[in-house]
């Protein structure tokens, strides 16, 4: 079996740049990690930390572009799904015309998480080693209690009604959405 050393590297990129916002009450895989959810628990981190002035500073800056970018992603998305929405009530619907606008979603997301783990491993570069060993040491406890579902992806949640639904919208059985990487999902209607 040959290894993908790059995509290994990339993998584990991730996960440190990510575990600058994990808290060990949180656990996904390393490829289902997104800023949008771990991006609450990045308070809990930072106090563990003791970061310097400076560090702070750091810190603070990078978390407010990181959620200034998650707003604005939040908004595109929300006219991506009106738009999508309007467009299947039209009588010569093309799905092709459809999924190039969330191709197009999927990419910039793509292009964001590559962003985000930048500022997020500056972040990394500047703490010193004992605080670097404690992010280091969360990454592993997080990916030691991911559970064994034998599913890939997040485990499925129950929503109201009680029907088990995916993150990111795809419903067990019959779906109603269009999920992709990068968070990008699309619900269509009468699904």
């Amino acid at each position: 079996m040959r290894i993908n050393f790059r995509s290994t590297l990339l993998r584990m990129s991730a996960a440190l740049a990510l575990s600058a916002v994990l808290s060990p009450a949180f656990a996904l895989p390393v490829m289902e990690m997104r800023a949008e959810d771990l991006l609450p628990m990045a308070a809990e981190l930072k106090k563990s930390l003791n970061l310097n002035a400076n560090q702070q500073i750091l810190w603070q800056q990078t978390e407010s572009k990181t959620r200034n970018l998650l707003r604005e992603r939040q908004a595109r998305r929300e006219r991506l799904q009106a738009a999508t929405l309007e467009a299947t009530k039209g009588a010569n619907v093309e799905l092709r015309d459809l999924a190039k606008a969330v191709d197009e979603e999927t990419t910039a997301a793509a292009s964001e998480e590559k962003l985000l783990r930048e500022w997020w491993l500056t972040v990394n570069d500047a703490l010193n080693e004992t605080q670097r060993q404690t992010v280091v040491q969360l990454v592993g406890e997080q990916l030691l209690r991911v559970p064994d579902n034998g599913a890939h992806g997040a485990a499925p949640h129950k929503q109201e009604g009680g029907e088990q639904q995916h993150r990111g919208g795809r419903k067990n059985g019959m779906g109603g959405s269009v999920g992709g990487p990068g968070g990008a999902s699309i619900s269509l209607p009468g699904g």
